[in-house]
């Protein structure tokens, strides 16, 4: 779908799927909300004295902590009726208790927040912190891969574009399920094709741990991808998949460039009774 002159993808090509994904994809739209923070971002890009002191940060401290200082952290996933719609058991009132892990400077956050009696955060950069803290949040500097976060189990976790981007995504996710109640939801965001690195610092280093990365230049490498994490990494897990989605993941830019754009996978994932992979 064009807006403004980019294109926006919510579809995929459901003939590449496996069964078991392709009977839990459910296809999104560009909603207004999204137009509108697309158009906010094209009226109000990212400063050019933001981006010089967030490109100074990135020589001494990660990329995180480069975009909590200066403040050019602005994404999206979904907005908030769009988070209704594929977290199937949640009413359109607010209730239970949502741990959003990685959580980065809140905005992302606050298109869940709504749909919860009780949000909590965790964040491993201490800008970004400050920032979650600035819009109210309870936030842990706690990272789950290794520590137990206080307050479980939670109703629902979200990690929105993390387990790319962690060292042990694959402990992350057992160490997650372990935070669930009984029947709890597993809300997942995740760049694919997959291109996993980790920020150590102002160095980029690779993972510990693998996931399946299908090429970038592969036929359907996008439903190649989501078949092979559901298959290969969910499942034996003890997760079983609920819902799948396409979505832009979106970043706020400059005045030349004002949206980044990459192409989201979206998993609502249920935890199952049966033991994980690492139980």
């Amino acid at each position: 779908m064009l807006y403004r002159g980019q294109s926006y993808r919510y579809q995929v090509k459901t003939a590449l799927l496996d069964d078991l994904v392709r009977a839990a994809f459910l296809p999104l739209t560009l909603d207004d909300s999204t137009k509108q923070w697309i158009d906010d971002a094209h009226e109000h890009p990212n400063s050019a004295m933001s981006l010089l002191a967030r490109k100074l940060a990135l020589k001494v401290m990660s990329d995180y902590d480069a975009n909590g200082l200066s403040n050019t952290h602005d994404m999206r996933v979904l907005g908030t009726a769009q988070w209704r719609a594929v977290l199937r058991r949640i009413d359109q009132e607010a209730r239970g208790r949502c741990l959003d892990v990685g959580a980065g400077d809140g905005h992302v956050t606050d298109e869940l927040a709504p749909l919860f009696a009780e949000v909590v955060t965790t964040e491993l950069s201490r800008n970004m912190q400050k920032r979650l803290e600035e819009r109210s949040y309870v936030c842990h500097r706690v990272d789950l891969g290794e520590e137990d976060v206080p307050g479980a189990p939670y109703d629902v976790i979200a990690m929105l574009n993390v387990i790319d981007r962690t060292t042990k995504p694959l402990t992350l996710l057992e160490r997650a399920r372990a935070h669930l109640a009984p029947r709890g939801l597993l809300a997942l965001a995740v760049p694919l094709p997959l291109s996993p690195h980790v920020h150590v610092g102002p160095m980029t280093v690779s993972p510990d741990e693998l996931l399946p990365v299908v090429k970038s230049s592969a036929k359907g490498a996008f439903e190649k991808s989501a078949n092979a994490l559901t298959r290969d990494v969910f499942t034996p897990l003890g997760f079983t998949l609920k819902s799948f989605s396409r979505a832009p993941y979106l970043c706020r830019g400059d005045a030349r460039r004002p949206v980044h754009r990459l192409d989201d996978a979206i998993f609502v994932l249920e935890r199952d009774s049966a033991g994980g992979l690492l139980a």
